[in-house]
């Protein structure tokens, strides 16, 4: 979160081991269609006509899907996020993060929070006339109250 307020930018080392620990505790949890889904995405990135990268990245994810039902919705959400890096609505940084964040919890649900906090921080940004936000803050806020709230509720 400090790399990204001062400098808008997350090393990719941290993003990297985060995404590698996020993939091999999804897979121990038996999560392997995220993981796999998004091993391909990471590829199908690299794919250089953007017609082709959307129409590759929509059937490998329905295919994720459909092998682990159970998935689906998270595999979704990953190729909605992912999306929204591709037409350069969010950073690449804030991608990883989110999507390694609903492989760990396993957990959809964990964006709504995430998004309500990016929403805040973007109204905020908004009224400061600033024109790029720093999103870690928000999905940290959000993966905070996520995770707390059902420990203050019980």
């Amino acid at each position: 979160m400090i790399y990204d307020l001062r400098n808008h930018e997350v090393p990719m080392f941290m993003t990297l081991g985060c995404r590698v620990g996020a993939g091999v505790y999804a897979l121990f949890n038996g999560l392997w269609a995220p993981v796999v889904s998004t091993i391909a995405l990471i590829l199908v990135s690299e794919f250089p006509i953007r017609e082709q990268r959307l129409a590759y990245a929509v059937t490998l994810s329905v295919f994720a899907g459909i092998f682990q039902p159970s998935a689906a919705l998270i595999c979704i959400l990953i190729l909605c996020v992912w999306t929204l890096w591709e037409f350069d609505l969010i950073g690449g940084a804030d991608v990883k993060l989110l999507i390694t964040t609903m492989v760990v919890t396993g957990n959809p649900a964990i964006l709504i929070p995430i998004f309500l906090a990016g929403g805040i921080q973007g109204v905020i940004a908004s009224m400061r006339k600033q024109k790029e936000i720093p999103f870690v803050v928000s999905a940290f806020c959000g993966s905070l109250l996520f995770i707390l709230y059902p420990l203050i509720y019980q």
